[in-house]
Parts: structure tokens; C-alpha cells; sequence
């Protein structure tokens, strides 16, 4: 064997065809120079060349040979090394299929890099990261390669994109390579792109379910020294005109120009919804200008996974958010996202808590998006009205109580245009015939119906579109308020001998206030904040009614998150829904 390396001339069809007549001793040589890491680069790449040259004689009798090269850390050997093994690998699947699934699963994972087990969550120093983005890019090199050529590949590939996803316990340095290289799979092989997608914001719904909202505000402190101590880019403008795209064709930008979140499961999230934005801004995005065909094709898969995986999802905080900036790059994708919930809201065969989180989210980005205009506001509280007063004409006279278990739905749609009200009413009545249009809308018929939605509508909802409705004389609650809170709701059986009082709705507003530092610089710009404060909404009720008097406000605090009590008004008061947050879908449904 020294002599055939020095000559740099190998011989495989030699070594086959002993093997065949019964003489191992030459081939198993040959195998075990071949997996040694200290076999020298050229001998390498004359060994691999005459295994390519004889690719076709690699049936099934020398899968030892073919496992020996799959394991060979190839990768990571010099130049010529890389482009040798990266045609004999092509040349290999094409020829033998049944090769395809193992060749296939080791280029996978390499996707997952190798970092000090010791410490895992330490920083990973530039130099590492270079070497693996190389490694990455041999990687793409040869696994487009295959795709192109091998019509089942894709068939195969997915499947193991599912199964190699690093656990949820890896570093976040490993799950954002992970993600980024599935992500770069996309650009070619877009076919595979709505499943892709699926994948990833699978993972990161765990990542998010594991990271409450409040455990994210005591790890990294309170509110609003977070607001003080983050800075969030305000150049975002620039930020979506630049064209991300290196040399190399990668899509990402390895910037970070915000700190890591304390909460470890938060942290990960952040890195990996950055990359997502970042993703899907790449996309939607040329030259600063909206690409109309790719923003629709792109809306059309990620609403496919949202239908799938992010609606039914309970207590996520911050993976919808991927819908809500998608919905800010064009209007009529924004339109188009709140007619599907729509839909789902009016469609009686849809279970009643999808519909419930349906609206929950329709009443959310009506409220806090910034680029959803007046007049697509008025029309969505148009339908939602008329389908609360067609309700109320089809429902039994003989309904005296109100019913969380049967009218679910009618209960939600309620809270949703109270909430949206109370949040877009300066813009409402600021237009010229905003007033004239929110008497047409019949509040008072609502809140006195015998369905009674404010005895079950969140407190804090409806003191302040009570508040709202009273100034502007469209709709006087105030007494209602008082008779329910001198009565208790209905006792409904929770099944197992024992009782429960129902008192209010679950909380269905999604969108509540974005904790996430790094990605955050997608979402803050497009974000309403609510403005207005208890206290001062006390101050607009006071003198106009006698029983509302300050100890009853404050008994009522009582019953409110801590986070809404009157000692402390946050910035933000009305943000303390979950998604979609069933606590009793058995009482719902």
C-alpha cells in the first residue's frame, strides 16, 4: 500500500475484485487507512478519486467501505479533500439509491455543530464560527447537488430535517445553526418551503411555551427597567432595505447588536425569531420594495402553519408575532390574514374555542398594529356589530342568565370590539364623521341585552369602553356594571362531582406587549402601545356618576393581575392575555 501512495497511483477495481475471490486482507488495509484521521490530505484525495472512478462496483457487498466514508469528518479536511468527496458522494447516491437515506442524514448533521460540552452556554468564539460557516457551505454545496439530481431526495431529506433537530436542552449557538442552515435549505429548494417552515416554528412554540411572559419579566427584571435599559434600533427602515446577502449566498446577518436575554428558553427564542424576521424580511423584501408574488406566495404557507400550529397553541407569547410582521408588509396581506379569522369566527362548524381565538386575535392586530388604517378598523367593527345584533335576533327571549359554555363565541366577538374600541377610539372620533358612525354600531343594544356580555367581558375591558361609551354618550353602562357585581354567574359542573363559578372570559389577545430584546427591533416599530391609564380614566368619570366611588375601584383592583393594579399603572395596562389561553375549554367547547 506504501508503494501505491507514493506513486500516487491506487487501484480499488484491484482490491474489489480480491475481496470478491476470497482475499480480505488488502481491502480491510485499505479500510482502515481510509479511516484514519492522520491518513495524509493527498493520499486522501487519490483514495477517494479511485473510489469515484470505480463508483458503480459499491453494491450492497461493501457497505463496510461505504460506512467507513460516510464517517470520514470530511469536512473539515483541506480544500481538495472537500470538492473530491463532494463528487464522489453525488456520483455515489445516483448510482446506488439505497445509499441516499445514510448519505443524506450525515450531511444533516452537520448542521449541528460540535461546542464544549463543559459549558455549553458560553459565548462561541468568531473563530469557531467562521470554521463552521464554511462547513456549512460545503455542506449546501453538495446537498443541492443531490437534490438536483436525485428526484426522491427531497422525500428522504425531510423527514430527517424532522428527526436531527437538536433537543430542546442544546445550546442556543446549536439550535440557531440548526434553524439558520434549515432555513438556507429554503432558497433551493423552495418546494420544501411550507414544510420547513412547519418545522421551525414547531420548535419554536415549544421554545415559547416554555417561556411564560411573566417568568420572562422577573428573570430580566421589571417592565419598565427593561424599557430603560434596552435599546432597540430605530434605523429599521435601513434595516429592511439592506441587502443581507453575502458572497456565499447566505441570507442571514451575524450581527447582534442586542444583549441576550437572562431566561435561557427566551434567549433561544430570540435568537431563532430573529432569524425568522430576518427570514422573511429577505423575502418579502428587494432593494427596500415589497415583492408583491413573493410576499403572497411566502403569507400563503406561513397561514397554512399558523391554521396548523400556532392558533391551536396554547400560551404562546411571541411566536405569533411572525404572522403580525408578515401582515405589516403590505396591506392587503393584512386584509387577507383578518378575513381568514373572520371566516373562522362565523363558521358554526369550527370548534367554539377556535372561534374564540380567532377573534381574539382579529380584535389584537386591530388594536395594536400600527399599520392597520382607520378605515380598515371601522369595517371590522362594522362586521363584528351586525353579527352581534343578528346574534341577538336569533337568540331564545327566554334567556335570562348569562351563558359562557353556550355563547362563547358571541361573549368574545363582544370583547374584541370593546377592546378595539377602547384602543383606536381617539382616532375614531377625531375623523369627521367618526361620531355618527359609532352611534350606527348600537352600543347600547349590546351592553343591555339579556346575554349581558359585560358581566363576563374582562373588568378592566369594560371599565374603560364604559368610560369611553358614557363621554361620547354612546352607551351608559355604569348601572348594568353595578347589578352584576352584586350577582355571581351561573355554576357550571367542572365533571367530576364538584362545582365552579365561570366569572369572566379568558383573556384572547394575543398580541400583548413584545419582551424579545434582539428580535424585537422587527416588532417595536409597528407596535401601538395603549396610552391611557385607570387613573386617569377615573378622572374622566368622576362627578358624572355618584356609585362610582373610589373604594369600589379599588375592590375591583383586587380582582385584577398584579401587574394591573392602581398602586403601579405600567405603561402598557391593557397587555395581560396569553394565546389563545384556554384555561376552561371544558366550559367552552
Amino acid at each position: 500500500m506504501s508503494k501505491k501512495e507514493r506513486s500516487g497511483r491506487f487501484n480499488l477495481r484491484a482490491l474489489l475484485v480480491q475481496y470478491k475471490q476470497g482475499s480480505h486482507k488488502d481491502y480491510d488495509e485499505f479500510v482502515n487507512i481510509l479511516s484514519d484521521p492522520q491518513t495524509k490530505a493527498e493520499d486522501l484525495r487519490v483514495y477517494l478519486r479511485g473510489i469515484k472512478e470505480n463508483v458503480t462496483e459499491l453494491n450492497r457487498e461493501f457497505e463496510d467501505l461505504v460506512a467507513v466514508l460516510l464517517k470520514l469528518d470530511w469536512p473539515h479536511r483541506e480544500l481538495s479533500v472537500v470538492r473530491e468527496y463532494q463528487s464522489l458522494l453525488v456520483g455515489l447516491v445516483c448510482v446506488h439509491s439505497y445509499y441516499l437515506r445514510a448519505s443524506l442524514r450525515m450531511l444533516v448533521k452537520y448542521f449541528t455543530p460540535a461546542i464544549n460540552k463543559s459549558a455549553p452556554d458560553t459565548e462561541v468564539s468568531m473563530e469557531i464560527q467562521q470554521t463552521n460557516e464554511a462547513v456549512f457551505l460545503n455542506i449546501h454545496m453538495v446537498l443541492k447537488a443531490i437534490l438536483d439530481s436525485v428526484p426522491m431526495s427531497s422525500t428522504v431529506l425531510l423527514p430527517l430535517l424532522h428527526d436531527l433537530f437538536p433537543f430542546l436542552g442544546k445550546a442556543a449557538y446549536i439550535q440557531e445553526c440548526y434553524i439558520r442552515n434549515l432555513l438556507q435549505i429554503t432558497t433551493y429548494l423552495p418546494s420544501a418551503r411550507q414544510r420547513i417552515l412547519e418545522l421551525v416554528i414547531d420548535r419554536m412554540l415549544k421554545l415559547d411555551v416554555r417561556a411564560p411572559r411573566q417568568d420572562i419579566q422577573e428573570t430580566e427584571g421589571d417592565e419598565e427597567d427593561m424599557e430603560e435599559g434596552i435599546v432597540f434600533d430605530m434605523d429599521f427602515e435601513q434595516d429592511l432595505t439592506r441587502d443581507l446577502e453575502n458572497k456565499d449566498g447566505c441570507i442571514f446577518d451575524r450581527k447582534r447588536s442586542d444583549k441576550p436575554m437572562t431566561h435561557r428558553e427566551a434567549n433561544i427564542l430570540d435568537v431563532c425569531m430573529e432569524m425568522t424576521l430576518t427570514y422573511i424580511s429577505n423575502v418579502c423584501y428587494t432593494n427596500g420594495e415589497c415583492n408583491w408574488e413573493a410576499t403572497k406566495k411566502l403569507y400563503r404557507e406561513v397561514l397554512l402553519v399558523f391554521d396548523r400550529l400556532i392558533l391551536p397553541t396554547h400560551a404562546s407569547c411571541h411566536v405569533q408575532f411572525i404572522m403580525f410582521y408578515l401582515c405589516s408588509t403590505k396591506l392587503p396581506i393584512c386584509e387577507g390574514f383578518i378575513d381568514y379569522l373572520w371566516k373562522k369566527v362565523q363558521n358554526p362548524n369550527t370548534e367554539s374555542v377556535f372561534r374564540q381565538a380567532a377573534v381574539g386575535y382579529m380584535g389584537s392586530l386591530l388594536s395594536r398594529a400600527m399599520f392597520v388604517p382607520l378605515s380598515t378598523v371601522t369595517a371590522c367593527l362594522d362586521l363584528m356589530c351586525e353579527w352581534i345584533h343578528l346574534y341577538l335576533d336569533n337568540t331564545s327571549e327566554e334567556i335570562v342568565n348569562a351563558d359562557v359554555s353556550h355563547h362563547g363565541p358571541f361573549y368574545s366577538v363582544c370583547q374584541a370590539v370593546f377592546y378595539v374600541f377602547v384602543f383606536r377610539n381617539k382616532e375614531i372620533f377625531e375623523w369627521k364623521k367618526g361620531h355618527k358612525w359609532a352611534e350606527i354600531l348600537n352600543f347600547q343594544r349590546i351592553v343591555t341585552c339579556r346575554l349581558n356580555p359585560l358581566r363576563v367581558c374582562l373588568p378592566v375591558i369594560v371599565k374603560m369602553f364604559s368610560s369611553i361609551s358614557r363621554m361620547h354618550q354612546l352607551a351608559f353602562c355604569d348601572t348594568i356594571i353595578e347589578r352584576n357585581k352584586r350577582c355571581i354567574l351561573p355554576v357550571t359542573s367542572n365533571g367530576v362531582g364538584t362545582s365552579s363559578v365561570l366569572t369572566e372570559l379568558d383573556s384572547y389577545f394575543p398580541f400583548d406587549p413584545y419582551l424579545l430584546n434582539r428580535s424585537g427591533r422587527f416588532i417595536i416599530p409597528l407596535y401601538r402601545e395603549y396610552k391611557g391609564s385607570i387613573e386617569e380614566d377615573q378622572e374622566l368619570s368622576d362627578g358624572e356618576d355618584d356609585f362610582l366611588q373610589e373604594e369600589q375601584l379599588s375592590s375591583t383592583s383586587e380582582s385584577l393581575p398584579q401587574s394591573m393594579s392602581l398602586s403601579k399603572t405600567p405603561k402598557d395596562f391593557l397587555h395581560y392575555g396569553i394565546s389563545p389561553g384556554f384555561k376552561h375549554i371544558q366550559d367552552v367547547t
